[in-house]
């Protein structure tokens, strides 16, 4: 059994096909339209580039036909809650700030205390990249997952604290 050490990619789950195999598949199917394997790239690259900029500037939800799902932009309000008894608590953790305190304070770290975002500036939403499957009716759906690649999410952080733009607002509610 081959294990991964890079904690990043642990659990990964790696994909059937990639862009080789996209390019293959259009190169093979496409025999009028002639281009090279760096010219294929930049642009589906390109695409991606300004697809992930309209996602995210101009709130836009994404239809992806042929899987019968969207891409859109959800927010939803993490306050923390007792539950029976229990402080249920799922607003994002500050790592930052978690190990400055963790380093500061031993016994903090042996309790495993975590410091969160407080989310002020957003009135306590959460923002983040969401996979909506709703259109078509097929079997084995709720096994397909979307996972948003680092800059995707990355761009929607920096652009929900640009405060030289409108503050940053979704019409994807979602109430637990």
């Amino acid at each position: 059994m081959i294990t991964n050490k890079n904690k990043r990619t642990e659990g990964k789950i790696k994909t059937h096909y990639g862009i080789n195999d996209y390019y293959f598949y259009f190169k093979e199917n496409n025999e009028t339209i002639k281009i090279s394997k760096s010219i294929y790239n930049k642009i589906i690259s390109k695409f991606n580039n300004e697809l992930v900029k309209i996602i995210i500037e101009d709130n836009l939800e994404y239809i992806l036909p042929y899987l019968g799902s969207s891409l859109c932009i959800k927010k939803d309000k993490r306050i923390p809650r007792i539950v029976d008894g229990k402080l249920i608590n799922t607003t994002p953790v500050d790592w930052v700030e978690t190990n400055k305190l963790w380093n500061n304070d031993i016994e903090a770290k042996e309790k495993k205390l975590l410091v969160r975002y407080s989310n002020s500036h957003t009135s306590k939403y959460v923002f983040r990249i969401y996979f909506k499957k709703y259109i078509y009716p097929f079997l084995n759906k709720r096994l397909y997952n979307f996972k948003s690649c680092r800059g995707f999410n990355r761009a929607l952080g920096n652009r929900i604290k640009d405060e030289t733009k409108d503050k940053y607002d979704t019409f994807l509610l979602y109430k637990k």
